[in-house]
């Protein structure tokens, strides 16, 4: 390319770019206040391209791909830099498997098409506060920070397979492409983090699966669009410290963070979440999750983080914990009102402390009915805190539950089981029905007299040892085979206090092994 074919913006392009120098071509007075330099704003036309700019403000896309190709040689002790602010840019910036030779900078501008940088490699790029239709990006290789603060992306912003050696920045950027994929970043690298906070926003669905975050994923106060699917489908994602989705953080549509590893912080401190009522279709088809998406809200299946708060967070459809490994878990004070998974989740620590009894209805009410394994974690967290008697109430709570699934003579023998000893947790219970049919006896049987076995033979009777005798199954005490009742209630109550007694002493040992015996 000649320099002697360019516009005068080219041309001022041309011969800046050797030094690094900007050049602003915005026309103030013509922008003043019509917001066209915004992110959200428009142009004259009202479609974002910039097509309402005349030639002043008209640069081709083939003369900064030339520039960043090396159409023109650096100046010694300069470092060149293509940045262009304001403009209009005519054609499509094709750097397709190019490797650029310096930084690129075009700010405030508008673009025809959408820029494509397939395999490129390429040094720090920005296009803050312009306006995409869409920017395919996947397998860039970009040296530094990607830049996209502010910008507005009518499209798909495609980095599949992309590596930023920088972070991706996206404070205040909307990503507008309603009911398809807004941000496609499987499989993506980044070497810094994900920074999407001050008023970022999106329109369609953000996509991270599989991808490695070096640092971490700031979403504090975004607000995620995309309802009847999954406002945030990041299966599989690394993420090396936090992941932030607090601070009046909002998603219309579903959060999936299955198989997650996050080296820190999960939050999702104050944050909204609508979560799907249907799936909406998509490339992946209607059953590739293999689950209901019915009333999905968030699933962190399998996740592994060193915490996860969910205090104050507002969340309207199911939340999966199902297998997730996490050191301290943050719960609401208040009762969650959304069905909550909980087989197989590991925790060392929960928060706020509570009672046994605040945390009970959290496990009882799980979809997926009876499992045992929450209430064992559960217990296990009381019991290294040294709260012994809440374990013991959550551990009775759950052989509660194991006997509503249970058949008749199951929940029967349950029944007497937690009558009589509490299922071993309550062993006191027996003390007191000891006590109870001790003083019955003693007070019946001392009303007459019973008749000897043996005229003249054994030990005087005596009606508390004779009750005594009934209720302890060996009957060692000497009474039980000395006395009986011919007729009348103390016959009857005799017989009673005999298997009464088998009974209770049965129920106390089982219920001392079921303690004994955790599995």
């Amino acid at each position: 390319m000649r320099e002697e074919d360019l516009t005068d913006p080219e041309r001022r392009l041309w011969q800046a770019f050797a030094t690094g120098t900007k050049v602003d071509l915005r026309d103030r007075a013509a922008d003043g206040a019509d917001g066209a330099n915004s992110a959200d704003g428009a142009d004259a036309e009202g479609d974002g391209s910039g097509s309402g700019w005349g030639p002043e403000r008209t640069v081709r896309a083939s003369v900064i791909r030339a520039l960043l190709l090396g159409s023109v040689d650096p100046r010694a002790g300069e470092t060149p830099v293509v940045h262009l602010v304001g403009a209009r840019i005519a054609g499509r910036l094709d750097l397709v498997f190019c490797e650029a030779r310096c930084v690129l900078r075009l700010e405030e501008c508008r673009f025809e098409e959408a820029p494509q940088l397939y395999g490129a490699k390429l040094h720090v790029t920005g296009f803050a506060r312009s306006h995409l239709p869409g920017l395919g990006a996947n397998s860039v290789n970009v040296g530094g920070h990607l830049d996209l603060m502010h910008t507005r992306i009518s499209g798909a912003l495609r980095l599949t397979n992309a590596r930023i050696d920088g972070s991706l920045l996206l404070q205040g950027a909307f990503l507008d492409h309603p009911g398809a994929v807004a941000l496609d970043g499987s499989w993506l690298e980044i070497g810094g983090g994900i920074v999407c906070h001050s008023g970022f926003r999106t329109e369609g669905e953000m996509r991270l699966s599989a991808a490695r975050v070096g640092q971490g994923l700031h979403s504090q106060g975004a607000r995620l669009h995309h309802p009847g699917g999954d406002a945030l489908y990041a299966p599989g994602i690394h993420i090396g410290s936090q992941a932030a989705f607090s601070d009046g953080f909002h998603a219309e549509g579903a959060i999936d963070l299955t198989d997650a590893t996050i080296g820190g912080r999960v939050s999702f401190h104050t944050a909204t979440v609508r979560g799907t009522g249907a799936r909406g279709a998509d490339d992946r088809g209607s059953d590739a999750r293999g689950t209901d998406c019915r009333c999905r809200g968030v699933t962190y299946r399998h996740l592994q983080a060193a915490e996860l708060d969910l205090s104050a967070a507002r969340l309207h459809g199911s939340v999966d914990l199902r297998y997730a490994q996490v050191g301290v878990l943050h719960l609401p004070v208040e009762d969650f009102a959304c069905p909550l998974h909980l087989d197989g989740l590991e925790y060392r620590s929960l928060r706020p402390q509570l009672p046994a009894g605040a945390r009970l209805p959290l496990v009882a009410r799980d979809p997926d009915g009876y499992r045992p394994q929450p209430y064992q974690q559960l217990a296990a967290v009381y019991q290294s805190l040294g709260h012994d008697h809440d374990a013991r109430a959550v551990l009775l709570a759950k052989q509660r539950h194991r006997r509503s699934t249970l058949g008749p003579a199951g929940r029967a023998w349950g029944h007497l089981l937690d009558a009589t000893v509490g299922y071993g947790y309550r062993p006191w219970l027996a003390g007191l029905w000891l006590t109870a049919l001790t003083l019955l006896g003693t007070a019946v049987f001392s009303a007459a007299g019973p008749t000897p076995v043996k005229e003249g033979e054994g030990a005087p009777f005596q009606p508390l040892v004779y009750t005594l005798d009934l209720l302890v199954p060996i009957g060692a005490l000497g009474q039980r085979n000395a006395w009986y009742w011919t007729t009348g209630l103390q016959q009857f109550l005799a017989y009673a206090l005999i298997a009464v007694g088998w009974l209770l002493t049965t129920a106390v040992v089982a219920g001392v092994s079921r303690v004994l015996n955790r599995n």
